[in-house]
């Protein structure tokens, strides 16, 4: 628990840096979403450093319902097995992006999925039903 609480806070720092761009439009980037697909793909397979992007994804994931407005759970119906499942065959497609930017096309694909609060009102459609398609 203390690891994924130091991942979170981490996490959170670093999301607040990418709201707050420098004045390029750049944002510095740590840990596993600086690695490329293609590293993530590898560590899925091997299954060396696969805690490594789990627990960043995790927390990236976690950061993003803390930070976004109206954002109880980013994953609304989907599951994480599910959201790796579509980051796997995004990362396929784009090999040589870097990690963070797959994590970033996620949640803008799931964002209109997202439950809104707590009180997990079903979005319309979830992950699945959108299609397994990588955009």
């Amino acid at each position: 628990m203390k690891r994924l609480t130091r991942i979170f806070l981490f996490v959170l720092m670093f999301a607040s840096q990418a709201i707050a761009r420098d004045f390029e439009g750049g944002y510095a980037v740590y840990g596993a979403g600086g690695e490329s697909c293609k590293a993530y793909l590898t560590s899925m397979r091997s299954g060396q450093k696969q805690d490594y992007f789990i627990d960043w994804t995790i927390g990236y994931l976690t950061a993003f319902n803390v930070i976004m407005p109206n954002t109880y759970n980013i994953l609304g119906e989907s599951d994480f097995d599910e959201a790796q499942g579509w980051l796997q065959r995004h990362c396929n497609r784009y090999k040589n992006q870097l990690y963070i930017n797959a994590l970033i096309k996620l949640t803008e694909v799931l964002y209109p999925l997202r439950y809104e609060s707590g009180m997990k009102k079903k979005p319309a459609k979830s992950l699945k039903e959108v299609g397994k398609a990588v955009k």
